[in-house]
């Protein structure tokens, strides 16, 4: 785990370069909700924006050469591997936690009324979405590269295009999204779980699979 944590670190140092474009992405969606005033949009929008910056890690790696240079490393393909998705996890939790703070307040300042249980199915959602956006593309580019692999950036587009669709064609709100929880108390989070635990497994065991039968 230690390795692990160690190969997170090395992904944040390497994306330093970014940071301005990071901190730029998270506020970005704080005028998104400014217009549709919803605040599962306005966070599913964030984590959207978060997702498209998975490919600076990769950017980075593949301008300076840096395969070689991890191969010299103590740390197996695996540690190597789950450290970028822990890098990639952390960035979207400190999006969602900064979104899930900031955007309720401007929500509230507008005179929307947002209780806690609606934060919560924002975040739910919001992370549910982040987690299925990176769990796609971080295999492809592992496989085709930042460059050949950019269409795997655009994933999160179709995603939020997606997910707004949905929202306004079912005109779903979040307490309803709640009511649906609380009848399903079992069921829902379950499978919620249990997706979630799935997708990332496979996309980790993927992501592996190629790191080692890739030529450098």
């Amino acid at each position: 785990m230690d390795k692990i944590y160690k190969a997170s670190k090395l992904d944040f140092m390497l994306i330093r370069y970014y940071l301005k474009s990071i901190c730029f992405t998270v506020c970005i969606p704080f005028v998104f909700v400014l217009v549709y005033r919803s605040l599962i949009t306005g966070i599913s929008f964030a984590m959207f924006m978060m997702a498209m910056s998975s490919i600076y890690t990769f950017t980075v790696a593949e301008k300076n050469d840096m395969h070689r240079f991890y191969g010299t490393l103590p740390i197996s393909t695996a540690e190597l591997v789950c450290g970028k998705y822990l890098h990639l996890f952390l960035l979207g939790a400190i999006s969602l936690v900064i979104s899930s703070i900031v955007q309720p307040l401007i929500l509230i300042s507008l005179g929307v009324t947002i209780s806690i249980s609606e934060v919560l199915v924002a975040a739910l959602i919001g992370s549910i979405l982040f987690i299925t956006y990176t769990a796609f593309q971080i295999p492809g580019y592992y496989k085709f590269g930042p460059i050949k692999g950019r269409v795997f950036m655009y994933i999160p587009v179709v995603g939020v295009l997606l997910t707004m669709f949905v929202l306004e064609k079912a005109n779903l709100k979040s307490m309803e999204i709640l009511d649906a929880i609380g009848q399903n108390k079992l069921i829902l989070p379950c499978f919620i779980l249990i997706y979630i635990v799935l997708i990332i497994g496979i996309s980790i065991m993927s992501s592996i699979k190629i790191v080692k039968n890739k030529e450098w």
